[in-house]
């Protein structure tokens, strides 16, 4: 079977960019399913849909630190209401000193989150210069065992939490799946309930404080002031402090599977702070991708950038889907089936690498749907993954 399989692959390698070159023709259903459950749709899911309807609660207080209560927003598929969905939760950025939760349930991401049926969060973490390092981290932690620990209540599954954010919650959302519950970062609240979670997206988040600062003085760019109202300290008056609170420092083979996408032409937070995490993921065999967005400022800012943005929503929707949803399995397209266009897709991406030891780039069609054995490479043990998929379907 796996000889046809292979014969089958090479034909399509072959065949597939002029079966890539004829227009998809789209559908339409009474009812999508992801598996055996009914989702809200459309699938695939699209960033300029309009959410679904959602049971929404605004200003959940999930702890307090003194006397600030922490909060965050959650939403959830009307349609799934009686389902026990994955999580998805955004971590806003703004230089750890500014931004809000408000918006992170109506991004594009979680707008197509909700399409595929999942539960979405977006939290707040106390700000510098008032709060410093580890504050922030130990917020975000505390939102995740809060929402564990009211799984029930929520309707989520505890044991499928996915991370997002940008920027200052890159860097956050990096520190959350990279550090474990005993590197000394959880926080008060909720003790003996796991922060761990299943899988992360970061947008061009700082990753090795210590090294950041040397970038920001030889570039002269900005940045030197925010990162010692972050920590408190200049990173050259307290190295230790500035280590701790680096996700690189954290990398080992137990993380969970990781997506980086940064803009090359980013001037606040360098592109080479995403290729050292990625190089140290790598080193200690993480599933990891990194996309290099071309021509892209800070924000995914600039013109022509590539991929486009919703080519990079679509990554990050994807990446946290396969990990989240097991109905997604072998489903490229994410259109709720596996059919011809997931084998041309697979063939597309066939011989794709997600990063390497240099921190190498993946190409820009990268799809983490195709990792199907998640290593980080897109292989022979992937096609004949899919291929075993597909003709069990």
């Amino acid at each position: 079977m796996k000889t046809k399989g292979i014969v089958f692959l090479c034909i399509l390698l072959v065949v597939s960019p002029i079966l890539q070159s004829f227009p998809v023709i789209s559908i339409a259903r009474s009812q999508y399913m992801l598996g055996d459950r009914p989702v809200p749709g459309p699938l695939p899911p699209d960033p300029k849909a309009s959410a679904p309807e959602s049971d929404r609660q605004i200003d959940i207080v999930y702890g307090k630190a003194g006397d600030v209560e922490l909060k965050l927003d959650f939403a959830k598929p009307k349609l799934c209401h009686d389902q026990k969905v994955p999580l998805v939760v955004h971590v806003h950025g703004g230089a750890w000193r500014a931004g809000d939760k408000k918006g992170g349930i109506d991004s594009a991401e979680s707008r197509m989150f909700l399409q595929l049926g999942f539960a979405v969060a977006s939290i707040n973490y106390r700000l510098a210069p008032r709060y410093v390092f580890p504050a922030q981290i130990n917020d975000c932690k505390l939102a995740i065992r809060f929402l564990r620990a009211n799984a029930e209540k929520f309707g989520i599954d505890p044991d499928r939490i996915g991370i997002h954010g940008g920027s200052a919650g890159g860097h956050l959302v990096a520190l959350m799946g990279l550090a474990n519950d005993g590197d000394g970062l959880e926080g008060p609240g909720l003790e003996g309930v796991s922060s761990k979670v299943s899988c992360v997206v970061d947008y061009f988040g700082p990753s090795d404080l210590t090294f950041m600062t040397k970038e920001i003085n030889d570039k002269k760019l900005p940045g030197v002031e925010l990162i010692k109202d972050f920590l408190g300290c200049y990173p050259s008056d307290c190295p230790d402090k500035a280590t701790q609170a680096s996700p690189v420092t954290y990398a080992d083979k137990n993380d969970p599977p990781i997506l980086i996408q940064h803009g090359n032409k980013d001037l606040t937070v360098p592109y080479s702070q995403s290729v050292v995490l990625a190089k140290k993921l790598y080193e200690n065999n993480v599933t990891c991708a990194l996309i290099k967005v071309k021509n892209g400022g800070h924000g995914f800012s600039g013109k022509n950038i590539r991929p486009s943005r919703d080519e990079i929503t679509l990554k990050t929707v994807s990446h946290i889907a396969r990990f989240l949803e097991s109905a997604v399995f072998a489903d490229l397209d994410l259109n709720g089936d596996i059919d011809y266009a997931d084998a041309i897709e697979m063939a597309t991406c066939f011989g794709a690498e997600g990063t390497n030891a240099e921190g190498k780039e993946a190409p820009d069609f990268w799809n983490p749907l195709a990792d199907l054995v998640p290593d980080g490479k897109i292989d022979m043990a992937d096609w004949d993954a899919f291929w075993d998929a597909w003709l069990g379907k």
